[in-house]
């Protein structure tokens, strides 16, 4: 790998105030918090050669900038500004809620450039604060020296599965597999109308991810969730996660998402996501650390 000089990134003023090219800043739904596949898409549409890029926001129920935008939108940025590479591996740890109703740019940073490698940290802000930041490895497409690929027996189908409505957030179809021993649960996932781009593909699974496991683990332990819905007395919001891509996932194809909850405690949360294919082999992966406490 080659290092290269990171990118430098302007000052807020020296950023123009306009909202992005072709589309308001903030992007409502007719239910808040919840959003149609064409207004998703247009939050993922990241384009921009020159660091600070400008990013659309969808509007939330919490009022801040949802974390599962920003891990779709880091996705596609890094995967449009290194040509002939996709994302491997990236980690990121959010900082702050943010404001949905405010502008929003992303900062990025070259860390490395090679033939088969490359490396970005990138950060989302609103003027001078950090909302989150993303270190994320990048491979180009290399012949097998050998091939190994995990597989599991599949539960039942989703024909037979349970819809969960509470997770339907955007156009995910979530359908629950009856719950496993202690914190584990599967969910069957697809986004029938994702179109035909694997960048975009590996963004909506990132963002999955981040929706699955505090929901999960808030139901294990008897606390209802109303339309998506943290109750009011409940705090529970994402501190960071690792997700990685072994092999490509077809998001628009029913999916398996085996979400085990691995430690809970002291108001923190551990969780692991398999993310495995509808013929059973492993494609993806992910941990996700959280907070869940009831608010005194």
């Amino acid at each position: 790998m080659v290092p290269q000089t990171a990118a430098t990134s302007r000052s807020r003023a020296d950023v123009p105030a306009a909202t992005p090219v072709g589309a308001e800043a903030l992007i409502n739904a007719a239910t808040p918090g919840r959003f149609t596949i064409d207004q998703l898409l247009t939050v993922l549409d990241v384009r921009g050669d020159v660091p600070p890029v400008p990013a659309r926001t969808l509007a939330s129920q919490h009022g801040g900038v949802l974390g599962a935008q920003q891990l779709g939108q880091q996705i596609v940025l890094a995967e449009r500004l290194t040509p002939g590479k996709i994302v491997h591996s990236l980690h990121t740890l959010f900082s702050r809620p943010g404001d949905c109703r405010s502008p929003v740019w992303i900062d990025v940073e070259h860390l490395a450039h090679g033939r088969s490698v490359g490396a970005l940290a990138l950060s989302v802000r609103q003027d001078s604060e950090a909302l989150s930041r993303t270190n994320m490895m990048l491979r180009a497409p290399e012949p097998d020296l050998g091939r190994h690929a995990t597989t599991t027996v599949l539960p039942s189908g989703p024909e037979t599965a349970e819809s969960e409505d509470h997770l339907r957030t955007g156009p995910w179809e979530v359908r629950l597999v009856s719950p496993g021993a202690g914190l584990q649960r599967e969910h069957w996932v697809r986004v029938p109308a994702a179109g035909d781009d694997p960048t975009i593909w590996r963004a909506l699974i990132a963002q999955a991810c981040e929706f699955l496991p505090l929901p999960d683990i808030l139901l294990a332990n008897g606390i209802p969730l109303s339309a998506g819905t943290v109750p009011a007395n409940v705090t529970a919001l994402v501190l960071s996660m690792t997700v990685t891509f072994f092999d490509e996932a077809d998001i628009r194809d029913w999916m398996l998402y085996r979400v085990s909850g691995l430690h809970v405690a002291g108001g923190r949360t551990a969780s692991r996501i398999e993310i495995f294919s509808g013929d059973g082999e492993l494609r993806a992966e992910a941990s996700v650390i959280g907070v869940l406490r009831q608010r005194s």
